[in-house]
């Protein structure tokens, strides 16, 4: 599966706007929803406005900070003289194609289609493409949509809500309240395929209580069938619990919330698993270590801050500092 992250959208977009500069663009035109960040992302790079395809098809006036009017610079939509109507992607074109049939005839700009990614076999249905991205294909921006979580596992803590402290976390009266009072994080929209979470079976009906509070239809609840917390952390691996799960069912795709245990139902299941914690799709063949547990993500944090602490403080004290490290060393 290829994915793309926010950082990816922006990263390619800067890395092909070459395409697009200089061309008379005036106006870029965004198709809800997906193809609105793209659409800001290319304005912004052009130096000229940007809306929304409703906005565009009623021809409103353009009120954004680029209207510091300039000379011969459009005032409503339809003054613009070439037109970048864009969307994050293209597979078959029905979006697009949708997009420019809802024009009215009257309107007199030329008009350019642009999608950030397509599938090879969409290239042909829009006039600029970016990227050939071949399907299947995950989106950090769509992740939480009905076509995705249809048929997706989706883990509960740190995924759609917080975690539970060390201090609520004891098994007790604590926790009962957490589950019953759980800060909502991800709220998806549309229909899960299934929970899977390594939370007790003695929960189940608190969790089912706090799931249908916040709204979240499911399909199936997969919870982990033993008597307490001391005889799951007894178990060792807590990933194996959803990883076995994951490998002998029909769903495509994961959502887990500690990147060790990404790493790990990738690798068990074979199939792609994506990290809310790092943003990351993780497959089979990943070639990250397992070695990511909460120790190994803790020292790597320390390392970043000492560098970042050693590169803000003064020369002479920076250079004392290793100094010292090396005469420690000797």
């Amino acid at each position: 599966m290829n994915y793309k992250s926010y950082g990816d959208l922006s990263e390619d977009i800067a890395a092909a706007m070459f395409r697009v500069q200089g061309k008379g663009y005036d106006l870029v035109v965004g198709i809800p929803r997906s193809g609105m960040i793209p659409a800001s992302m290319i304005a912004l790079g052009l130096h000229i406005d940007v809306v929304g395809l409703p906005d565009f098809l009623a021809n409103q006036p353009l009120k954004t900070r680029m209207r510091r009017k300039a000379e011969g610079q459009p005032s409503a939509t339809w003054d613009a003289q070439k037109v970048l109507l864009v969307d994050d992607c293209v597979v078959t074109g029905r979006t697009i194609q949708a997009a420019r049939d809802a024009i009215p005839d009257g309107c007199p700009c030329t008009i350019d289609t642009l999608a950030i990614y397509a599938d090879p076999a969409g290239r042909k249905n829009v006039d600029i493409a970016f990227i050939t991205l071949e399907s299947p294909h995950a989106f950090q921006w769509n992740l939480f949509n009905p076509a995705m979580l249809s048929r997706a596992c989706v883990d509960i803590d740190g995924v759609l809500c917080v975690d539970p402290t060390p201090h609520q976390n004891d098994d007790g009266e604590r926790y009962i309240a957490f589950l019953n009072n759980a800060e909502p994080l991800f709220l998806p929209y549309g229909r899960i395929g299934c929970l899977v979470t390594n939370r007790l079976e003695k929960y189940r009906s608190h969790t089912e209580a706090w799931l249908k509070q916040q709204g979240i239809e499911y399909d199936r609840l997969v919870m982990l069938d033993l008597p307490s917390q001391k005889k799951r952390q007894s178990q060792g691996d807590r990933s194996m619990h959803k990883s076995l799960f994951y490998r002998n069912s029909e769903y495509t795709f994961f959502i887990e919330s500690k990147t060790w245990q990404a790493v790990r139902i990738a690798r068990t299941s074979g199939k792609p698993v994506y990290c809310c914690e790092n943003n990351r799709v993780y497959t089979a063949t990943d070639s990250t270590s397992t070695r990511t547990g909460p120790r190994v993500y803790a020292k790597s944090l320390l390392r970043a801050m000492k560098r970042r602490i050693l590169s803000s403080l003064p020369h002479p004290i920076k250079a004392a500092l290793k100094a010292r490290g090396k005469t420690q060393k000797a």
